[in-house]
């Protein structure tokens, strides 16, 4: 541009020379101010776009300037992708979790927090949690320390769930709230205590027996030996009872502990039938109508379980049979699975019990059963003997008219050696 100027002013003149210089910088400047407005309207997306071309002073500052906002914006990309994962992660914990500032106002929550206390964001941020979680005695939980025991809660009498709330301070001011259901723990809890109270009660009755006789023994010296053997005999079947019991107990706390899957050995049900008629019979002394069928193949599983799971409800039924009644028990293959079942003519149960027939413990008639020598735990058994062989337990009973009992076995599980048959129909 100099050299033009001066070429310009050699020729035709210093007028021409200057003109041609100010022509050159309205030029530069016209230059300079479209780069500039072309850079102006590129950093908006420069994440996007490449920054334009300027030479210069300006040209290396827009070079700068471009690769530290291209650093910050893979640095806020980062964060921003950082923040979603928390936030999916935040929301696939099943616990509640609420952040709230020294007014109790709400800041952020997860989505559990919606299913325990009814915060949804973002209507709810700002609010006031005590406006939403209107349950009495938590304002003053909030007020307390962070150290004092969680919160315990039901939020509505229509939906039966157990919430507890623990409090964290987080910072000088905000705290967090973590919430959790235990409605779950709180009934296992609840099971675990009537347990405990339910054996107590159950060892201290005959345990109290006994102690009454060896006391009345002890203090009566001059008894004939039919008194003694009476009391021998009472004490007896009191400590059989116990025996029973505890026999029972332990058989339900392996099953209930053991994670190894039922045994696969073959069990020959024909066999297994004939076992449990005889074991019916002497049960029932004559004086009920005990009746065998079986038309099925063999099993896969444990002998003993079987045995004792089936056992139990042959038992069962016989004990709470009256003497005359007719007893049916029977195998066969309905509809590709094994169906084992027993059949009686009793007292029936009421529908109201049906749900918790085989709980620990659980009784229709507790006098009734202590009459029969039952410990309460029969069926319970039977449940989880049946669970670890991958079959259930369907019961069907009609008051005044009898029960039966039936366990569904999975087609899998029946033998393909078809085993020799009991007969059809062998009676008493």
């Amino acid at each position: 541009m100099v050299c033009v100027a001066l070429a310009a002013g050699v020729l035709h003149g210093p007028s021409w020379g200057w003109a041609v210089v100010a022509l050159g910088c309205v030029w530069a400047l016209i230059r300079q101010t479209r780069a500039l407005r072309d850079l102006t309207a590129s950093l908006d997306s420069i994440a996007e776009h490449p920054l334009p071309e300027v030479s210069g002073v300006v040209g290396q500052l827009v070079v700068r300037l471009g690769r530290r906002l291209r650093h910050e914006g893979r640095l806020r990309s980062a964060v921003e992708g950082e923040l979603r994962s928390f936030r999916v992660a935040m929301d696939a914990i099943p616990d509640g979790l609420v952040v709230i500032d020294g007014q109790h106002q709400i800041v952020w929550a997860n989505r559990a927090a919606g299913a325990h206390l009814g915060i949804h964001l973002p209507g709810d941020q700002g609010t006031i949690i005590e406006q939403l979680v209107r349950t009495p005695g938590f304002a003053e939980y909030l007020s307390g320390s962070g150290d004092q025991p969680p919160f315990i809660f039901q939020p509505s009498a229509a939906l039966p769930r157990t919430y507890s709330i623990r409090m964290i301070a987080l910072g000088e001011r905000e705290r967090l709230l973590a919430s959790a259901d235990v409605t779950e723990a709180r009934r296992v809890e609840a099971m675990r205590s009537a347990f405990v109270a339910n054996v107590s009660h159950e060892l201290r009755t005959p345990l109290t027996v006994v102690h009454g006789f060896l006391e009345h023994l002890s203090d009566h010296q001059a008894m004939t030996v039919e008194e003694r053997q009476h009391f021998v005999r009472l004490m007896s079947d009191q400590t059989r009872r116990m025996l029973s019991l505890v026999d029972d107990l332990l058989t339900l706390s392996r099953l209930e502990s053991d994670d190894v899957p039922a045994s696969n050995e073959t069990v020959d049900m024909a066999e297994l039938l004939a076992q449990l008629l005889a074991e019916g019979r002497g049960l029932s002394e004559g004086r009920h109508r005990i009746e065998v069928r079986c038309d099925g193949p063999g099993l896969r599983g444990s002998l003993g379980e079987l045995h004792s799971a089936f056992g139990n409800l042959v038992s069962n039924a016989v004990r709470y049979t009256p003497a005359g009644g007719a007893i049916q028990i029977s195998w066969l293959v309905r509809e590709g699975q094994g169906i084992f079942s027993v059949s009686d003519s009793g007292m029936g149960i009421a529908a109201e019990h049906l749900p918790r027939i085989t709980e620990r413990f659980y009784r229709v008639d507790r006098g009734r059963s202590r009459e029969t020598g039952g410990t309460g735990l029969g069926l319970a058994i039977v449940k989880h003997i049946l669970l670890r062989h991958q079959a259930d337990l369907q019961i069907d009973s009609q008051v005044g008219t009898g029960s039966t009992f039936t366990a569904r076995i999975p087609s899998w599980r029946l033998s393909p050696a078809r085993q020799d048959q009991c007969d059809r129909d062998r009676a008493d």
